[in-house]
């Protein structure tokens, strides 16, 4: 292996800047505080940030380093065809300057470090709106000097946001925060860029988990051009982010990175910092160890944006721990055998399917992990698309909010309560027009009937849709907890819940339909005969009560599955919408089929009124005639409503699927 060198030209860890297999251990003496960030490579932050705990320290060789600084130019300075402006930034390998390239006549960013490494050929590799791009390289030999020039970022790192974003509350995070601390950022004026200026009005929109999930979407793409070219970066940290003005975020820094070369050999330095480094990323740095630098790959690189992602959430580091003494060997394997216990759980204000992509980032094992940073860029997009489609779900009033704490209670008492009008339609209906027809043994009859009947249906229906809500049940509350069910079981239970709706229907009509014959039929075998019209009326109390309960449950059922629990039900977000749109096709033309049942309820009523005349009878007639003018301004009450569930659902349905309904 060739010598490590920083990634931002500094020892933030003493550790990174050797090769593994060292065992000669540094003096106690040299083990100094990491020195200040010459992250400025690329950028120029204005004011110091704020201070910033070190990173852990493990004593181990120097590296060989620029130790003096004759050999380096100063501010004021013409270095070849570059007029140095003013240093942002110096460390132990070299100092960063703002320049002037004379020839163009631009500003550049110049980095001036011992002529070693790859850095140039590695970057001038990658074209990406997110990589810093790198200009040219000169090497000034009777120095031994090499020159990098840079593009130039007016802005800071993302390191500077986090600290400007922990003096903030949670609540006073979002897109337009971040946007305000790159603005206080003295780095004079920007250039115009009108696709960048759309970024930043987009991002001034953003809530703080749509913003982060963009920002770390943008670098996840740019890393997956790099994985994709055979460039893994190997110290992805918040320094190692710039942000410009506009808010768009560049990957910098590959001084470190590993770069296949095209006759087969590499061209690499082998490094990191140990904050952000992945398991086997530790174990490779092990004194003596078994483990080889090839253990280090692309999924290495997506366990530090993982821990980046922990730390822009959270606003900690999840393996943050003061440097420990021990011999380097120990230290590492204590370190890695830490980050395989796995990390925190994030703040329970972090959405659940953000909170699974970044768990899954940080996985110990490399297999569990996104196999590719551009599905971590979908996932990342999906997760704040799914935000967005929270945001444009329609207001939750009070009934909306009590059904998201307790989806499963209050959804069965809205069920439940079509079926008991239904009920109440059927006792005065039964009453009236069937009870005054029996004799008293078929009243007794009757009466036992009913009470056996409603002593099946009513069990059997509720203990049906319990076992098809309990695995539903189980599955939310495994959402909250943490270790989280599979995409593949969450998938599955959105799909059985979209579906409850039409149980709702089936066992509306299993309880009450075949009352309509059981009943006339065993009270004509239990109780003698039982004049033809009986039937008639039985039939139609019970269809007209079996429509009240069906029509009405399903618009309750549906309310609770669409608008509550489905949008819950999500760990992959990726592709939500394209996802949301297969998987509801057809509740549209569903919704429109029931809103016509629910305007034939009070037609029905009205007809029965008419259908029924006085001359038919003259007792009790006024009694009946309130009956059935009950169900008519029941049945008007319930269309309303029935209307107003149905726009609601139809807007719930634009904002899963982005279509208009």
């Amino acid at each position: 292996m060739t010598e490590q060198t920083g990634t931002d030209d500094r020892p933030s860890d003493p550790l990174s800047r050797n090769t593994p297999g060292s065992t000669e251990a540094r003096p106690a003496a040299d083990r100094v505080p990491p020195a200040e960030s010459t992250n400025a490579a690329y950028t120029s932050t204005g004011s110091a940030p704020p201070f910033r705990p070190p990173l852990p320290a493990v004593p181990l060789p120097a590296a060989t380093a620029i130790t003096g600084t004759a050999a380096l130019p100063a501010a004021g300075d013409r270095f070849d065809d570059f007029e140095l402006v003013r240093e942002l930034g110096a460390g132990s390998f070299g100092r960063v300057y703002l320049a002037r390239q004379v020839s163009l006549d631009r500003l550049v960013a110049l980095k001036v470090s011992a002529n070693r490494g790859h850095e140039a050929r590695t970057l001038a590799r990658l074209e990406h709106a997110h990589i810093v791009q790198v200009f040219s390289e000169i090497v000034d030999p009777a120095r031994d000097l090499r020159l990098l020039c840079i593009q130039f970022i007016p802005g800071t790192t993302l390191e500077h946001v986090i600290e400007g974003l922990a003096e903030r509350s949670p609540r006073r995070r979002s897109g337009r925060a971040v946007l305000e601390i790159l603005d206080a950022v003295d780095t004079g004026p920007a250039p115009f860029d009108p696709a960048a200026l759309r970024e930043r009005e987009f991002l001034a929109g953003c809530d703080y988990v749509e913003a982060v999930c963009w920002l770390g979407a943008r670098l996840a793409e740019a890393l997956a051009h790099a994985h994709g070219l055979g460039v893994l970066h190997r110290d992805i940290k918040p320094a190692n982010v710039l942000l410009n003005r506009y808010g768009r975020p560049f990957l910098a820094d590959f001084n470190v990175a590993f770069a296949a070369s095209r006759d087969g050999e590499t061209a690499d330095t082998f490094g990191g910092t140990l904050a952000y480094m992945a398991p086997e990323h530790l174990d490779a740095f092990v004194p003596g160890g078994t483990t080889p630098a090839e253990a280090v790959d692309e999924r290495s690189d997506l366990y530090s944006l993982g821990l980046m992602l922990f730390e822009l959430f959270d606003g900690r580091r999840p393996f943050d721990h003061e440097p420990r003494p021990g011999r380097p060997a120990e230290v590492l394997r204590a370190l890695a055998e830490e980050r395989r216990a796995g990390p925190p759980a994030l703040s329970a204000a972090v959405p659940g399917p953000v909170a699974c992509v970044v768990r899954r980032c940080l996985e110990p094992d490399p297999a569990r992990r996104y196999q590719s940073a551009a599905d971590l860029a979908r996932a990342l997009d999906g997760c704040r698309e799914l935000r967005g489609v929270e945001k444009a779900l329609p207001p939750a009033g009070p009934l909306t909010r009590g059904l998201e704490r307790f989806p499963f209670a209050l959804g069965f008492l809205l069920v439940l309560l079509p079926h008991v009008l239904g009920s109440v339609v059927n006792v005065g209906y039964n009453a009236l027009r069937i009870a005054e027809r029996l004799r008293p043994e078929q009243k007794a009859t009757f009466h036992r009937l009913v009470f056996e009947y409603n002593a099946v249906t009513y069990p059997f229906c509720i203990v049906l849709m319990l076992a098809l809500v309990l695995p539903l049940r189980r599955v939310r509350r495994e959402l909250a907890g943490p270790e989280p069910p599979s995409a593949a079981r969450v998938a599955a239970a959105r799909r059985s819940v979209l579906r409850l709706p039409l149980w709702c229907v089936v066992l509306s009509c299993v309880g009450w339909l075949p009352g309509g014959v059981l009943f006339p039929f065993g009270i004509d075998r239990l109780a003698g005969p039982i004049a033809a019209d009986v039937y008639h009326h039985f039939l139609i109390s019970f269809t007209i009560s079996g429509v009240i309960a069906l029509t009405y449950s399903f618009f309750a059922m549906q309310y609770v599955s669409l608008r509550v629990l489905y949008p819950q039900l999500w760990t992959d977000a990726r592709d939500v919408r394209a996802t949301a749109r297969a998987e509801l096709a057809g509740i549209d033309r569903r919704l429109a089929w029931f809103q016509i049942l629910a305007v034939l309820i009070p037609l029905s009523a009205a007809v029965l009124m008419v259908g029924v005349g006085p001359e038919e009878f003259t007792e009790g007639y006024g009694t009946f005639r309130l009956l059935v003018t009950a169900m008519i301004a029941l049945g008007m009450t319930g269309l309303g409503v029935a209307m107003v569930v149905s726009r609601r659902l139809h807007e719930t349905l634009a904002a899963l699927t982005g279509e208009r309904h």
